[in-house]
């Protein structure tokens, strides 16, 4: 997926993760799901679901979090940051005292760390020990800061790719230096790397972010599930609601030839995602007051419209009535 704006994610929330919709909108009656097996990778220690975005620029207040979560019922966000002193001092605790959840970025964008087209493990490296003292444990440990996602969209270096040992040992040595934090990368289960052994250690979860020309949603969630379990990762679903669209929307998205989701879309795509039992986490790509579509247009003008903000809330209530399943390994 395009890479949001740096410093542009934001969900809202209760830390204790029941979401809803704002007054009015429409609930639907779900049964509640089966909690995942013991076999699954996702059974630590239990969280609430976290259910939120990528990219809300414009948002980032007390006044901001409020908004969102009254209107989407959000319950956490990710965004990208690269200064420690900023996120520890400032976002961190507005985070806190909102009592909502984030997941960060702690490196910069992917020319940080490419050698001649090549993803660079150690320049990765030396882009996170910049965090080392900075003051994340304190978020850590109460639960404000619950991820850390590793590396956004593996597969687009212009020459090597990281591989699985490359992703193993960016994990592990973000879990050396910051215990307790989650791990994950942003690539669906499919097409992430094969480990040595088959399972994954280190790297707790991946994203897979549907978009309408994956093909049918059921048979996707199913078999990333599937690839998922196979590699010992925890599920992190979502919807590419920005450029994930069938063209049913009747405009362009984020990129052009690209068609944001519709309501329906958004309902049924969601519905199948969000009931997935290991699913552990909810991001949909992306809600932004400030980022301008290719036709010129702010992206959450699009979802502003009373029908898709519906759906979207629907959806955030239904993820709200899933069980607890934690991505991070014991």
């Amino acid at each position: 997926m395009p890479q949001p704006r740096l410093l542009a994610s934001l969900m809202a929330a209760s830390a204790l993760g029941v979401a809803c919709g704002p007054t009015g909108a429409a609930s639907p009656s779900t049964a509640p799901l089966a909690v995942p097996d013991e076999s699954s990778p996702t059974v630590a220690h239990a969280a609430a679901p976290m259910y939120g975005y990528w990219g809300l620029n414009g948002y980032t207040s007390a006044e901001g979090f409020a908004d969102v979560q009254s209107r989407l019922g959000m319950t956490g966000f990710q965004v990208a940051s690269e200064n420690p002193q900023w996120a520890v001092k400032t976002l961190l605790p507005m985070v806190r005292d909102a009592g909502i959840r984030i997941t960060l970025r702690l490196t910069d964008d992917h020319h940080a760390y490419t050698v001649h087209g090549d993803f660079d493990l150690e320049l990765w490296k030396q882009q996170l020990r910049r965090w080392k003292g900075a003051g994340l444990e304190p978020y850590i440990q109460d639960g404000t800061l619950v991820g850390h996602m590793l590396l956004d969209d593996i597969r687009n270096f212009p020459g090597r790719d990281p591989d699985a040992a490359d992703l193993e040992e960016m994990a592990r040595t973000s879990k050396e230096l910051f215990p307790g934090l989650m791990t994950y990368v942003r690539q669906k289960a499919t097409d992430m790397p094969t480990p040595e052994g088959g399972k994954y250690v280190w790297v707790d979860a991946s994203v897979n972010q549907y978009e309408a020309k994956e093909g049918p949603v059921e048979a996707y969630a199913t078999v990333q599930e599937d690839r998922a379990r196979r590699l010992g990762l925890g599920v992190i679903n979502g919807l590419n609601i920005a450029d994930g669209g069938d063209g049913s929307a009747g405009r362009p998205g984020w990129r052009p030839r690209h068609y944001p989701m519709t309501a329906e879309e958004i309902r049924h795509y969601g519905r199948v995602l969000a009931t997935v039992p290991s699913c552990g986490m909810f991001l949909n790509w992306e809600y932004d007051g400030e980022e301008r579509w290719s036709d010129g247009s702010i992206g959450a003008e699009y979802f502003d419209q009373p029908e898709i903000q519906a759906a979207l809330a629907e959806l955030a209530t239904l993820y709200a009535t899933h069980p607890p399943v934690t991505l991070l390994k014991d």
